[in-house]
């Protein structure tokens, strides 16, 4: 869950603004093989080999893709579907 503390935001959200200013750089079709090799890099060096360490990762990234969902993806599809109708 990306809730935390205001303090740890403030620590982190410079750095999530100068990430973005170099992958806003990127072209579209060049910018998902970038964040691909960033992400997998970063949680590559954080993590020590181990199948308990994969199994954290692999959970991390499944519960980032299900907020993603929840929180963006279905907000824009029910707009959608008010918008046009449903199916």
């Amino acid at each position: 869950m990306p809730y935390i503390k205001r303090l740890k935001r403030d620590e982190i959200d410079p750095l999530v603004k100068q990430v973005l200013g170099v992958f806003q750089k990127f072209p579209d079709e060049e910018r998902d093989g970038c964040l691909n090799y960033f992400f997998t890099k970063v949680l590559k060096d954080l993590y020590e080999p181990s199948y308990f360490n994969y199994e954290r990762v692999m959970g991390l990234l499944s519960c980032i893709q299900h907020e993603f969902y929840r929180r963006w993806v279905a907000v824009y599809e029910d707009t959608k579907k008010e918008m046009h109708g449903d199916i």
